[in-house]
């Protein structure tokens, strides 16, 4: 009778061991990929190629999807209204090392990022009641928003003859009618000295604004700030009149490319997306599903796939064509020095 008795406990004690050891694989927190970008600093690709008579809405370039996630780490605190289910509570405390692996989007800051060729920045926002300050998140709280802003405003100040697009994509929390809402962000920009630079919008249609308008004919910087709140501030641009962007939602790269040549065809069969802001969203997305979990494992993190799925968008041959009708290509790892280079020399020879 003993025996049977320590038997089961075996085994019950291996299973037991064996669930903590799937349970510390699943949470281990590496990214196992470098922060290194490329040795070419792009810093001034646009006032070295772009001719000032160029359209900014057809002026190809690269975009950073989720721009500001490189701070998440296994300590950020979860933002439960941004984050799956999943992320939050017990469960998401059991998983937050898989968790944080499948919400960090970048590895870099703005600086770098700028630097890297990056002209587009998709900004997530959050009011973090902890340190009293909006912050850029992703599921986790990542970066300050005034730090992310002063990185923005010093290459501004550095590199005249470049502009950037600075699409604020969500203010988690807010109300976009609201208008102490928007005096919360607008402050922000303000302080940091971002306004300055930035290229109103009762001065020209977004369709006619050219390279040299926006840039003074390459003697200043600029910047085009677009955000969904309703709002009669000449400095902001209402993204909901200007911006096409289609989300492919998909894990499975070539779901992604069919979901893009879809797109292709839906703008070019419509006049008022084509004289809008194209965004190609060229990211793999993880499905929160047993199939999209268990294939997460296989590149290990959102930087793994994007490095993948980049690496498969480079290759596929039609992509030029789809530049064309979405000139802003936004990814995930965009300053990944495996392909960063690749991408810039596309990019500048499309524009060129």
């Amino acid at each position: 009778m003993k025996r049977p008795i320590r038997t089961l406990k075996r085994i019950i004690l291996f299973f037991l061991l064996t669930i903590f050891m799937l349970l510390c694989i699943i949470n281990t927190p590496w990214f196992f990929v470098s922060s290194t970008t490329s040795s070419t600093d792009y810093s001034n690709w646009m006032s070295e190629n772009l001719t000032f008579d160029q359209k900014v809405i057809d002026i190809a370039m690269l975009g950073a999807h989720d721009a500001f996630s490189s701070k998440i780490d296994i300590f950020s605190p979860v933002y439960n209204n941004s984050a799956d289910g999943l992320m939050q509570g017990f469960t998401g405390r059991l998983i937050k090392g898989f968790s944080i692996r499948q919400s960090k989007t970048q590895v870099v800051g703005a600086e770098e990022l700028l630097k890297s060729g990056v002209r587009y920045l998709d900004i997530r926002l959050s009011f973090n009641s902890e340190k009293e300050e909006y912050y850029t998140v992703h599921n986790y709280f990542s970066s300050p928003l005034t730090e992310v802003l002063s990185e923005i405003n010093l290459f501004l100040e550095e590199n005249p003859g470049e502009f950037l697009i600075l699409d604020i994509q969500r203010v988690y929390g807010a109300d976009y009618s609201d208008n102490e809402n928007f005096d919360e962000i607008y402050n922000y920009f303000d302080e940091t000295q971002i306004l300055d630079y930035a290229y109103q919008n009762n001065v020209k249609d977004l369709n006619d604004i050219s390279y040299g308008d926006i840039t003074e004919n390459s003697n200043t910087s600029g910047v085009l700030i677009f955000s969904k709140f309703e709002t009669s501030s000449n400095l902001f641009w209402s993204y909901d009149d200007h911006i096409r962007s289609a989300w492919a939602n998909e894990d499975e790269f070539s779901k992604i490319i069919d979901f893009l040549e879809e797109e292709k065809e839906t703008i070019q069969n419509n006049l008022i997306y084509q004289n809008n802001l194209r965004i190609m969203q060229a990211v793999a997305t993880m499905e929160m599903s047993l199939p999209g979990i268990l294939r997460s494992f296989e590149e290990w993190s959102l930087l793994g796939r994007a490095r993948s799925f980049n690496q498969y968008l480079l290759d596929y041959d039609n992509l030029t064509f789809l530049l064309e009708s979405m000139p802003i290509m936004m990814i995930d790892f965009a300053s990944d020095r495996e392909i960063i280079d690749q991408f810039m020399d596309m990019i500048i020879e499309f524009d060129t």
